[in-house]
């Protein structure tokens, strides 16, 4: 924004408090967020006389200002303000013009000073103040009671299949149990190594695809080549185990069906990381992705918490932990997306009779149990049991959902191409 744009923004936001002094009382305004020293000093007069019970006019806010009015222009320059506006229907919009200026020149400053002191307490702070700033931009933007009652229904007039708030998983109990991957909630998907986590995150991805949204995908375990030879097993029911070798061990069927998914997969909105871990890297691509592509569906999978990496020093890892996590929820909020990420669980496990996790389980939890809005474990009893009655099924038992039931559900699972599906389903 031009400079001169913001300044008569400026002058007419103030204008209009002198004009209709009760608007300072529903004004989020601060003197910071004004660009001009005489502005400033202006609005800060106008909080004064407000703080003292009394409603910012011409002469109360001249009183105010005393031995500084000379710094504003003067008297002359007030009431030039007061008589320049002709309406007050446009105060909410020179409002957020303001202080989009300001994120503007906050964000440069905070920019230029960790380029001239680059390092990791510095980047802490920049990125800390990025995300105020942003935040900060909502400014006036929340919505009434009345578009919030017409959203509620226009949900309720929407068939499952047109839901804008939820994406369909891919598997009919679990979205029976949690409606879909719901909008800004962050997902926590838990499990002892080995009980197929990744391949079901993978999975809800690929289904996200298929349903032609976009999936953002942080590997900080795996390569993103291994992960895609994972999917294609998964959509074709290729042994995992022939990627080792696939000129010896491929069948002709096998190239035939691996050739057909790349086909697939090349039309898939899919972006996949495997060397961004820390935390404020992972947020930057997800916000930057989501500016360009608004009219996406974006979904985002992590894998796996503990190996993302926080800003800053803390004296013990379940503290990073939390700081993730509660950074992930905001960004989950803010972009107003599903953020499913997988967490590992603690060896105590192991020591027990009965192996199915519990909350208690999961390692490093900080502030997991508190920030995520569904937590959900994943168990196959068949690891710990080769003879067990359901070989080819997985537990997944949601523990928590913020916003619905718990309980669990089975889907089947064939371990040797990493493909979940339904109990019923024949595929």
């Amino acid at each position: 924004m031009e400079l001169i744009e913001c300044i008569e923004s400026e002058q007419a936001a103030l204008g209009t408090i002198l004009y209709e002094p009760s608007l300072i009382q529903e004004s989020m305004l601060q003197s910071s967020h004004f660009a001009t020293v005489a502005h400033s000093l202006i609005f800060r007069a106008m909080r004064t006389v407000e703080a003292e019970g009394t409603e910012p006019e011409l002469a109360a806010v001249i009183t105010a200002l005393g031995e500084s009015i000379h710094q504003t222009g003067g008297i002359q320059y007030l009431t030039q303000l007061a008589g320049s506006v002709a309406t007050t229907a446009t105060f909410t919009h020179h409002e957020r013009k303001i202080v989009e200026a300001y994120r503007l020149r906050e964000s440069r400053q905070a920019a230029i000073r960790y380029v001239e002191q680059p390092n990791e307490s510095a980047l802490q702070r920049l990125s800390q103040k990025l995300t105020d700033l942003q935040r900060l931009g909502a400014i006036n933007q929340e919505k009434t009671l009345k578009e919030w009652l017409y959203e509620i229904s226009d949900d309720m007039s929407r068939t499952q299949n047109e839901n804008k708030n939820s994406y369909k998983t891919g598997y009919a109990p679990l979205d029976q149990m949690t409606g879909g991957l719901q909008r800004k909630e962050l997902i926590v998907v838990a499990a002892r190594p080995s009980m197929g986590k990744t391949a079901f995150a993978l999975n809800l991805g690929s289904n996200h695809c298929k349903n032609e949204g976009r999936c953002l995908l942080f590997s900080l375990e795996m390569g993103s080549k291994q992960l895609l030879q994972r999917v294609i097993s998964a959509d074709t029911h290729i042994d995992g185990q022939k990627w080792k070798f696939p000129s010896r061990f491929f069948s002709e069927e096998d190239y035939d069906r691996a050739t057909t998914s790349i086909a697939s997969l090349l039309d898939w909105k899919l972006n996949m990381y495997e060397n961004t871990s820390v935390i404020s890297d992972i947020c930057s691509i997800s916000r930057q992705t989501a500016r360009e592509n608004p009219d996406d569906d974006l979904l985002i999978v992590i894998d796996y918490l503990q190996m993302i990496q926080g800003l800053g020093r803390f004296e013990r890892k379940d503290l990073e932990v939390g700081a993730i996590t509660r950074e992930l929820k905001r960004l989950a909020t803010d972009l107003n997306v599903p953020i499913i990420v997988l967490s590992q669980l603690s060896r105590k496990v192991e020591n027990r009779h009965d192996k199915r996790p519990v909350m208690a389980d999961l390692r490093d939890s900080g502030n997991i149990e508190q920030d995520a809005d569904v937590i959900a474990f994943l168990y196959r009893e068949a690891y710990y049991d080769q003879d067990a009655d359901h070989a080819n099924q997985v537990e997944v038992d949601v523990s928590k959902q913020r916003n619905g039931p718990t309980g669990t559900i089975h889907l089947g699972f064939m371990k040797e191409c990493g493909r979940f599906i339904d109990i019923d389903d024949t595929a």
